[in-house]
């Protein structure tokens, strides 16, 4: 297929005017699920256009500069050929250059925020990457529009490391934006970890990062922020990580035995308690387990097996299930 996925930078819902590093925007997640998506459809063998509002407000042009069938480009071109447009966070007018005939599918990030009237009309599906997504989303879609597509990590990109730092001190990471209540719980998390026994990492921005320097900044490592493209090298390095959302999915597929803490502390992420927990994103959303037990989950962790991790994201994150889902998707709509 020739894919056409539309993409906005400082006009995006999502970034808010919020988290720019030097003139770029970047909001990890979204950043995240684009670049495994791309690398993953262009692997399948589609030719993608990605097109973005303001070229030098994005983080990830020179990501893919080097790979053939992937275009960069603020220009948009309604003339050339398109067999689906996928549409992320843009003002309508940048779908609205296109001929209405070539399928829309919009990609829904925030599980309750409603698209305009006009994406509602336009585009076919809209992919929601939770249950809870797919519950909030129907609640405003005509019958049908909305469909369940799990989000998954590119299982290239974060390739499996099976063996341990090798440090005098387990190393843990505690991955997690630090906004909206969360550096709150993270706060408590890193009250409870014995920071003697283990050498503790902290990567995030917002406005508790300040916060976190203050209260913990000479007793542990503490990382502003870090881009999508190295983020596989510094999961390499840890121990046992703690995060949520795309943070925990990267963890898992590079096979490091990862705790979810987000909304809520949820512990470790097993077999038996992923699919609950996907149902709101590895948020932790409606758990009740308390921090204080995080040093006794990080030893567990740390006795865990990382093959068994691994082969968890292999069954359950795998960006490629999600544009099987999307290819499926497009061949039920046009015959």
């Amino acid at each position: 297929m020739h894919i056409t996925y539309l993409l906005a930078t400082g006009s995006n819902a999502i970034y808010d005017g919020k988290y720019s590093q030097s003139g770029r925007y970047h909001t990890y997640g979204q950043q995240s699920f684009v670049l495994d998506l791309i690398r993953t459809m262009s692997r399948a063998g589609h030719i993608v256009r990605l097109n973005v509002d303001t070229l030098s407000s994005f983080a990830l042009t020179s990501t893919f500069r080097g790979m053939d069938s992937v275009t960069v480009t603020e220009e948009i071109d309604p003339s050339g050929k398109t067999d689906l447009i996928l549409v992320d966070e843009v003002p309508d007018e940048m779908l609205m250059q296109f001929d209405e005939h070539v399928p829309a599918f919009r990609t829904v990030h925030h599980a309750g925020r409603r698209s305009s009237d006009y994406l509602v009309s336009r585009c076919s599906r809209f992919l929601c990457m939770t249950e809870n997504a797919l519950a909030l989303q129907r609640r405003h879609l005509p019958a049908g529009r909305a469909v369940l597509v799990h989000q998954g990590v590119d299982l290239e990109r974060f390739p499996a490391v099976l063996a341990k730092s090798g440090g005098r001190r387990p190393r843990v990471l505690l991955y997690c934006r630090l906004d909206s209540g969360r550096e709150a719980l993270l706060g408590q998390i890193i009250e409870n970890i014995d920071r003697e026994e283990v050498l503790v990492y902290v990567a995030g921005d917002g406005p508790g990062f300040w916060d976190m320097s203050d209260r913990f900044g000479s007793e542990i490592i503490l990382i502003n922020h870090v881009p999508c493209q190295s983020i596989p090298n510094l999961l390499g390095e840890m121990d046992v990580v703690i995060s949520l959302g795309r943070g925990a999915m990267e963890a898992m597929a590079t096979g490091i035995p990862t705790l979810c803490a987000g909304h809520h502390y949820a512990g470790p992420i097993t077999a038996d308690n992923i699919a609950s927990l996907m149902r709101y994103n590895l948020t932790g959303a409606v758990s009740d387990r308390d921090p204080s037990l995080v040093m006794a989950d990080i030893r567990e962790a740390l006795d865990s097996d990382r093959r068994d991790v691994r082969a968890l994201a292999e069954e359950r994150l795998s960006a490629d299930a999600f544009m099987e889902g999307v290819s499926d998707l497009y061949t039920q709509i046009t015959g």
